[in-house]
């Protein structure tokens, strides 16, 4: 997810820095038009999406925000997460936070129009093929390196 709103900003003309701790990410996120790096320097981001979906991702997501900036937070954290924030930032920085989930259906014909005219190439993010069959052990598969998506194909 990171990697794709990464590349979607870049097409919008935005200047974009994901943070990941894997080399193969961040390779990945060069080859969209992004600059990479490792971990975000404190407090300097008007603009800070996590995509994630891990407690501490969220701290870090707000630890990265300037004063006065937005953090949306894209990556949902487990079914039972409770998340701690640090409340000085939210305040006294006057952080917008935003929760966000799903997608419209303009949002959806968006990025198909991306895909089918080559803007996004969903290759770069396509994982190996499952079949039905195998797919809940493949769900259950740790991943590791370049972010891949699964490819289920229902004939297999």
């Amino acid at each position: 997810m990171g990697l794709m709103l990464a590349r979607l900003l870049v097409l919008a003309g935005c200047d974009v820095t994901l943070a990941d701790r894997h080399e193969e990410r961040r390779a990945q996120a060069q080859a969209f038009g992004a600059r990479a790096v490792e971990r975000l320097e404190p407090a300097g981001h008007e603009l800070v999406i996590e995509a994630v979906g891990r407690p501490q991702a969220w701290r870090a997501a707000i630890d990265a925000a300037a004063p006065g900036a937005t953090v949306v937070l894209v990556g949902g954290c487990p079914s039972g997460s409770d998340v701690t924030l640090p409340a000085a930032p939210l305040h006294y920085a006057e952080l917008d936070v935003r929760g966000a989930f799903h997608h419209t259906p303009a949002e959806v014909d968006r990025a198909l129009a991306l895909l089918a005219a080559g803007d996004v190439d969903w290759r770069a993010l396509a994982g190996p093929t499952t079949g039905l069959d195998e797919l809940h052990d493949a769900l259950l598969r740790p991943s590791h390196g370049e972010a891949r998506k699964l490819v289920v194909d229902p004939r297999r």
